[in-house]
C-alpha cells in the first residue's frame, strides 16, 4: 500500500504536524549518523589529514565517545532544523500553490525558501557543533561555557560566523534535494500513472547525493569560517602548519577569497575533503529524515 506524498505541490498539510514530524525526523537522523558527522567535519577543517588517520586519531587519542562530540548542540540543531524545514515547507507549499508553477519548479522554490528559513534559525547550534568537533582534547567543552566564550569574545555575530555562506549552501542544497526528490517521484509515476517502484524508492537517495555533491565546497568553506575567530584555536590545531594557514585565512576580509587561498595552499581537493564521508552520512540522513517524516505524517 502506497503512502501519500505530503510534500507534493498543493498538498494541504498542517504546519503544526509538519513541525512535529520534521523535528522527530531530524532527531532520528542525527542519532543514527552522529559519528560520521564528526569525522566529516574534522576532515573539512583540518588541512593535512586523511580519512583513516583522522578516524584513528579521534578514537585512539580522544576516546570512542569523541565520535559524539557536539552531540547536544548537534541534536538541538537537527531537531530545530528538521522541524523548521518541514514546517516552513508545508507553509510555503500552501502559499505558493496559487502561482501555478510546474511541480518541479514549485518544489525547487519552496525547498530553497524552507532551507533559508531553517538554516538561519538553527545556525548558532551549527557553529557550536563545529567548534565542539574541532576540539582535539579528551575533555568536552561545556555547552554553557562555550556559549559564554563566544558571547564575551566575539559577540552575537560569533554565533553566525559564515552564516551567509551557510544560507547559500543550505538554501541551494535544500532546493536541489526537494526538487530532485519530487521530480523523480513525478517521473516515476509516468504520464498514465504507471509507477516505477525501484526509481521511486531511490528518490531520497538520489536527491541526497545530488544536493550534497553540488554544494559541498561551499559547506567546507563555511566550516573554516566558523572557527576563525575562536579563542580556542590552540585546541583545534596542534600542528604549526595548520594553525599558520588559519592565520592567513583570518587576515582575509572577503570570504570569496578563502576558497581561492585553500586551492593555492592546499590544492583543489581541499574543497572536497570529507565528501565521501559526507555522502555516506547524507544518504542515510536524507533517507531517514524523509522516511520518518512521511511515516509520522501518515500517522
Amino acid at each position: 500500500m502506497s503512502h501519500p506524498d505530503h510534500l507534493r505541490k498543493g498538498t494541504n498539510t498542517s504546519v503544526v504536524h509538519s513541525l512535529i514530524a520534521g523535528s522527530l525526523s531530524g532527531l532520528v537522523a542525527r542519532i543514527m549518523t552522529a559519528p560520521l558527522d564528526t569525522i566529516k567535519i574534522r576532515l573539512q577543517i583540518t588541512p593535512s589529514s586523511g580519512l583513516t588517520q583522522t578516524t584513528k586519531d579521534i578514537i585512539l587519542k580522544e576516546g570512542i565517545k569523541s565520535l559524539w562530540k557536539g552531540n547536544v548542540p548537534g541534536s538541538m540543531m537537527y531537531v530545530i532544523y528538521g522541524g523548521t524545514q518541514f514546517g516552513s515547507y508545508s507553509m510555503y507549499n500552501e502559499w505558493l500553490a496559487p502561482l501555478d508553477l510546474s511541480g518541479q519548479l514549485h518544489s525547487l522554490v519552496v525547498g530553497m525558501m524552507s532551507g533559508l528559513t531553517s538554516s538561519f534559525i538553527s545556525y548558532p547550534f551549527d557553529t557550536l557543533r563545529t567548534r565542539f568537533v574541532a576540539n582535539r582534547g579528551s575533555e568536552f567543552f561545556p555547552l554553557k561555557q562555550a556559549c559564554v566564550d563566544i558571547w564575551e569574545h566575539e559577540g552575537f555575530k560569533g554565533f553566525y560566523g559564515g552564516c551567509t555562506t551557510s544560507l547559500v549552501s543550505l538554501t541551494v542544497a535544500t532546493g536541489i534535494m526537494f526538487s530532485t526528490y519530487e521530480s523523480i517521484k513525478i517521473y516515476s509515476e509516468g504520464k498514465h500513472g504507471d509507477a516505477t517502484p525501484i526509481l521511486s524508492a531511490s528518490a531520497s537517495t538520489i536527491s541526497a547525493i545530488t544536493s550534497k555533491t553540488l554544494t559541498f565546497p561551499i559547506d567546507t568553506v563555511r566550516r573554516r569560517i566558523q572557527l576563525q575567530d575562536s579563542i580556542h584555536m590552540n585546541k583545534f590545531f596542534q600542528m604549526g602548519n595548520n594553525l599558520e594557514l588559519y592565520k592567513r585565512y583570518q587576515a582575509v576580509n572577503n570570504i570569496l577569497m578563502i576558497p581561492v587561498l585553500m586551492i593555492r595552499y592546499e590544492g583543489i581537493h581541499s574543497l572536497y575533503k570529507g565528501l565521501f564521508v559526507a555522502l555516506c552520512k547524507s544518504i542515510p540522513t536524507t533517507v531517514l529524515s524523509l522516511w520518518t517524516y512521511e511515516r509520522i505524517m501518515s500517522v
